[in-house]
């Protein structure tokens, strides 16, 4: 198991945390497998998004 911290600048706010993610399997040296993240603060959540298009983050900073 790797600890990453995300450290944030505002209560509402979206972190592209893709490439500590990367670094922290490339450093795991498993070859296959999945990578299972979970976020044990209980007012952070973790979404899944391709990064495409930028209204996609606004749309959902609006909504929350």
């Amino acid at each position: 198991m790797q600890h990453i911290e995300v450290p944030t600048r505002s209560r509402q706010e979206f972190v592209d945390i893709t490439v500590p993610v990367e670094a922290a399997v490339e450093r795991s040296a498993v070859k296959e497998g999945i990578c299972v993240l979970w976020s044990t603060h209980t007012t952070a959540g973790l979404t899944v998004n391709e990064n495409a298009d930028p209204d996609v983050v606004r749309d959902m900073t609006t909504w929350f």
